[in-house]
């Protein structure tokens, strides 16, 4: 196996060119993390900038906002038209005839395509929009804040004080004491993962076996380099959500969505590293009162109906778990899994820590987080970071665990394993996928063309339905 390492410990890019370094901090929040932390002591912008710059990314804000809340009104027009064509269908006759049948199951299909894509508008504007500029935010904050902290990591290690931090006595990594009855959270996690089945909440399993083997193979490494005193438990989920949390006890769940949108084995273990963090840390019990654990659940699913169909939980349920990237982590508690900003923080020191530990690189944490964070139309990444937030503190926790740790010249980045387990689980997703489409279900849906990927800015009405419902 061919492994790819890193060049170094030190947070360290070639130096960018001066089209980079000349650039506007409107175009700098673009940037990458990385790539920012490495020209920021060589950046020199005044406050007044700073600020021009936070008043801009407000206004904007407000705007996408409010744009996407003129199409969220404009996919309520539409499906408020289409029910009233159903309803006069309803009045031609008593029983459909085939031509009257074709266009019942046109108009099915387009209102369940509208509801999806209302969905995620409805996501893109309470959790997306705000994502993507708090991130921004976030860089602007980088930029003006780095080169102190800088200096001031590069003086305790100097001074001999890197030990002084929270958690900085990582030579200790398993045997220092992060937290107490760990094994206290297996009944608890135990109990979460029922509820799930039994509200229906949880995307089927992945059962190509070599896939899930790498996976659980990552996740014991970092199990075994980390402060955890329960085994890891690993279930891959095959869900487009690009997600993965972990419930108390070491039960970790990991969205194919996620493994298919991970570039390296290092960005793949830093995430892995997150979420073993929070159950070492036991930051779910800490915030769980068990006696809440049934009716959170409850919570939830009727919440997702609400996210998916705007309504009662139907077929447009159904519809968004098979075909949206809405899921469990729009709906899961979030005192369950642990999240909260003191908690995250520490989530991402100790995450950091253990990946290092484990041999890998770090900043695969860094990088992933930023891929999401700038990707292109807010509904895939709205899921994610509302269970990782994008707050400031969280990346200079972050880099800031790394510029301490000892350097390292051999912690690998990826390797030719990953690539072939990609490839892997490229072909189990497709094929599993096709063989859940001749499984008999329970309820009927509409035999409906497989949607493509999810709505774009505009594109309000898929209209090879559309013209087959209109069509007279």
């Amino acid at each position: 196996m061919t492994r790819i390492l890193a060049a170094g410990m030190a947070v360290l890019l070639p130096l960018a060119d001066a089209d980079v370094t000349s650039a506007s901090l409107s175009q700098l929040v673009n940037r990458p993390y990385l790539e920012l932390l490495e020209i920021a002591p060589s950046l020199s912008f005044k406050s007044e900038e700073f600020e021009a710059l936070r008043n801009d990314l407000k206004s904007q804000r407000k705007s996408e906002i409010e744009r996407l809340q003129k199409e969220e009104k404009e996919l309520d027009r539409k499906l408020e038209e289409l029910r009233n064509q159903l309803k006069s269908l309803n009045k031609e006759a008593s029983t459909d005839s085939p031509k009257m049948a074709e266009r019942r199951n046109a108009m099915h299909c387009e209102i369940l395509r509208l509801e999806k894509a209302r969905g995620e508008k409805r996501v893109e504007r309470q959790h997306g929009v705000p994502v993507a500029f708090d991130n921004k935010l976030a860089k602007a904050d980088l930029i003006q804040q780095w080169p102190a902290k800088k200096s001031e990591i590069d003086r305790m290690v100097a001074q001999g004080r890197a030990r002084d931090r929270q958690f900085g006595d990582v030579e200790d990594i398993g045997v220092r004491k992060i937290s107490e009855d760990q094994e206290k959270d297996i009944k608890l996690g135990e109990e979460a993962i029922r509820n799930m089945k039994t509200y229906s909440l949880m995307p089927p399993e992945l059962e190509q076996k070599e896939a899930v083997a790498y996976v659980r193979g990552i996740a014991e490494r970092i199990a075994a380099n980390s402060d955890m005193k329960v085994p890891v438990k690993v279930t891959v989920l095959r869900s487009q959500e690009i997600n993965a949390f972990a419930m108390p006890g070491g039960f970790l769940f990991i969205n194919t969505g996620l493994l298919e949108k991970a570039g390296t084995e290092s960005e793949l273990a830093g995430v892995i590293a997150h979420e073993l963090a929070h159950v070492a840390a036991r930051h779910g019990a800490k915030l769980m009162k068990k006696a809440a654990l049934a009716n959170i659940f409850l919570q939830s699913a009727q919440i997702f109906a609400v996210i998916v169909t705007g309504g009662v939980a139907g077929i447009g349920t159904y519809y968004a778990l098979q075909y949206g990237f809405i899921g469990l982590g729009m709906v899961l508690d979030l005192t369950l899994l642990g999240v909260n900003r003191k908690f995250e923080a520490e989530a991402d020191q100790l995450g950091t820590q253990y990946a290092w530990r484990a041999g890998y690189d770090p900043r695969g944490f860094i990088t992933f987080f930023d891929k999401m964070a700038s990707e292109k139309g807010y509904v895939k990444s709205a899921s994610f970071f509302r269970t990782h937030p994008p707050f400031f503190e969280r990346i200079l926790s972050t880099v800031s665990e790394i510029e301490y740790l000892p350097k390292s010249e051999a912690l690998t980045v990826d390797s030719t394993e990953f690539r072939q387990f990609k490839q892997r689980l490229a072909e189990a997703v497709k094929r599993e996928s096709s063989t859940d489409k001749k499984k008999p279900r329970l309820q009927r849906e509409p035999e409906c063309e497989e949607p493509a990927e999810p709505a774009l800015t505009g594109a309000l009405a898929p209209k090879s339905c559309a013209s087959c419902v209109l069509e007279e």
